[in-house]
């Protein structure tokens, strides 16, 4: 395993609670990102490093996606899937889960290459402080239909190999980094295996994305620093962060090289901050490789007009 620092920037000191979810948009050139305790999404001009617009939900933004309309963002919030129109601020409900999983929340979310938005849900710690668990893997189709793929305690970044016959995602909660065999056609995921299970000293594997060559680079909560797997879960890289919770990256800039990370400063006490004074702030680091533009959600196919 290779020990590497790179240069880490910070971005936008934006003092997140719980910075999550960044998407690049190279349509635009900018990047959304979502600080889910305070249930806000932002999106962010790479080019000119100025904040273009702000958007807040009345319950927490578990994640967001981009959609083959470049007007309209697909924001999760709470238990409902909303389509935001991103020129009014008006939204339309696309799923509506709120009955039946009281307590919980959607939190991380991905997009595959057919369109569909896979996503978690957890025991929101608004709740219960020492839960997070009870989570669980969902489809949801651009119909707005939803379908299950299995229990996890707290389902977090979600990633597809190359070839799309893998699916990746990490359990935070359980501390571990799974492949799914996953059939891209019909959109099914099953015989779900561990790859990865970090030592203590690596931190709690968070969000993910996979890079252009296969592998897979993990924000490491309480680790201070990304990691990069190879698609059997070796460890190949470490790179330190100046923050204690990184929570996710994402590949972005003109020629998707560079990684922008979201971080959290939850329950952070006066010693953490003076420890790690830039937390959550939003970073841009070169990533030494290219990664891939996230698939679009196949917004058309249901009809949505813009």
């Amino acid at each position: 395993m290779d020990i590497s620092t790179g240069t880490v920037e910070c971005l936008q000191q934006a003092n997140a609670i719980l910075g999550e979810g960044p998407v690049w948009d190279a349509r635009t050139g900018e990047l959304f990102w979502v600080d889910i305790r305070r249930g806000q999404v932002f999106r962010f001009h790479l080019a000119t490093g100025e904040q273009t617009g702000q958007w807040a939900f009345a319950e927490r933004v578990g994640c967001v996606a981009l959609t083959d309309d470049p007007g309209i963002l697909v924001v999760a919030s709470g238990l409902v899937v909303h389509l935001l129109e991103l020129a009014t601020g008006e939204t339309e409900v696309l799923s509506d889960l709120s009955d039946g999983r009281s307590r919980k929340r959607f939190n991380d979310g991905e997009v595959d290459a057919r369109g569909r938005l896979w996503i978690g849900t957890m025991l929101d710690d608004y709740f219960d402080p020492k839960g997070f668990s009870g989570g669980e893997l969902l489809r949801i189709d651009p119909d707005g239909s939803v379908e299950p793929f299995g229990e996890y305690q707290l389902p977090n970044g979600i990633g597809w190999s190359l070839d799309q016959a893998t699916m990746y995602i990490n359990d935070s909660a359980a501390g571990i980094t799974y492949a799914l065999d996953f059939d891209a056609e019909a959109g099914r995921a099953c015989n779900r295996r561990p790859i990865f299970t970090p030592s203590a000293y690596l931190g709690v594997p968070d969000g993910m994305s996979v890079d252009a060559e296969g592998n897979i680079w993990c924000a490491m909560w309480d680790g201070w620093a990304l990691i990069r797997l190879a698609p059997d879960g070796t460890v190949k890289e470490r790179i330190e962060m100046p923050v204690r919770r990184p929570s996710s990256a994402t590949f972005c800039g003109e020629g998707l090289d560079r990684l922008a990370i979201t971080s959290a400063t939850v329950n952070f006490t006066s010693a953490d901050y003076a420890k790690s004074p830039k937390a959550g702030g939003l970073f841009f680091m070169s990533a030494g490789c290219r990664g891939r533009n996230p698939n679009l959600f196949a917004l058309r196919e249901q009809g949505a007009a813009a």
